[in-house]
């Protein structure tokens, strides 16, 4: 069992995401602020499913907050914001997809990211 920390301030897409998270076997580790975040990475998780688009902290931030502290990143967006997703991929993500890839592939992005560290396929 990974843990994951979760940043995902939209609460039904919060927890459809912990939802799949926990029934993949892993334990789901909600941030909610930016001091929330920063105790969820200090406790090492395996993975970091970011919201680009998250009404509570600065995103790009968290995306390179997790990197830095050695957290694999998944970031997530809306694929008619190109140059958001290509900065956080420049700000340490692994892995930066449209909201529908992740809604459509959670399970397995997931599962990618914690088995090998690196993405089966990225996205613009």
């Amino acid at each position: 069992m990974s843990r994951i920390a979760i940043v995902v301030s939209e609460l039904l897409f919060q927890s459809r995401i912990a939802a799949a998270v926990a029934r993949l076997g892993h334990e789901a580790a909600v941030a909610d602020s930016a001091a929330t975040l920063a105790a969820a990475i200090a406790a090492g998780p395996a993975l970091a499913i970011i919201d680009l688009h998250d009404r509570n902290l600065d995103a790009l931030a968290a995306v390179r907050s997790a990197s830095a502290a050695g957290v694999r990143v998944l970031a997530f967006g809306r694929h008619t914001e190109p140059g958001t997703l290509r900065a956080a991929r420049d700000a340490g993500a692994g892995l930066v997809v449209p909201r529908s890839q992740l809604s459509q592939e959670l399970p397995q992005l997931v599962e990618s990211m914690l088995s090998t560290g690196e993405p089966a396929a990225a996205a613009d």
